[in-house]
């Protein structure tokens, strides 16, 4: 995971000598060209269980739905 100097994360998708490619997970129009890019030492991580079910969540694995967080200790990391 990386984070822009927006606070916008994203994910980086292929590393080469001379660029980075990244997954925005977040809006891209906060983001602009010579922004500070730092990763974040996290892998993406987001909850699961039953408590997911029925729930609208973004990519990060925020709850975006209104109905509040969703209380679950158990999450996968991929």
């Amino acid at each position: 995971m990386v984070e822009f100097s927006s606070g916008v994360r994203g994910m980086a998708l292929n590393l080469e000598t001379d660029n980075v490619g990244i997954v925005v997970l977040g809006n891209d129009r906060e983001i602009q060209e010579g922004d500070i890019v730092k990763r974040t030492g996290a892998i993406v991580d987001v909850p699961i269980g039953m408590e997911m079910l029925g729930r609208v969540f973004d990519a990060l694995g925020n709850p975006i739905d209104g109905h509040g967080p969703v209380k679950t200790n158990t999450s996968k990391k991929s």
